[in-house]
């Protein structure tokens, strides 16, 4: 929902009226991932598909990949941009954008072992700054 407000001044002052419009809409901050097939992660390069970001907050956004812990020597790759995974966290910032955007980029998850067992990834798209 915009919430629209118009002012008009008198025009005796001047030839002409003035007319200020502002408005606020919702944040939005969402990230999602098209055109791939779910498949097991395996050692290697895992093509996970097209990530698609969105969203619109003035300070910017990161986008975090949730991961199992003990992931050595393996890294994720936005794009042309290589982010190492720390083997001893959960959470990796692969995107911190300081302004709104709307991008999409190729992801890859590049693996030096396969892992041991069932595993989930999943991303998550936060907002830096003030929502509305």
């Amino acid at each position: 929902m915009a919430l629209l407000a118009f002012t008009a001044t008198s025009a005796s002052a001047y030839d002409g009226t003035s007319i200020s419009v502002s408005g606020r809409v919702p944040t939005v901050c969402q990230v999602s991932i098209a055109g791939s097939s779910a498949r097991p992660i395996q050692a290697g390069t895992n093509d996970l598909g097209v990530m698609n970001e969105l969203c619109n907050n003035l300070a910017g956004y990161t986008v975090t990949l949730n991961h199992p812990a003990g992931l050595v020597n393996s890294w994720v790759e936005v794009g042309s941009q290589r982010i190492a995974i720390s083997p001893n966290d959960t959470q990796t910032v692969i995107v911190d954008n300081r302004a709104p955007a709307y991008r999409t980029e190729p992801l890859r998850l590049v693996l030096s072992q396969a892992p041991e067992s069932a595993t989930n990834f999943s991303l998550n798209a936060e907002a830096k700054g003030t929502i509305f």
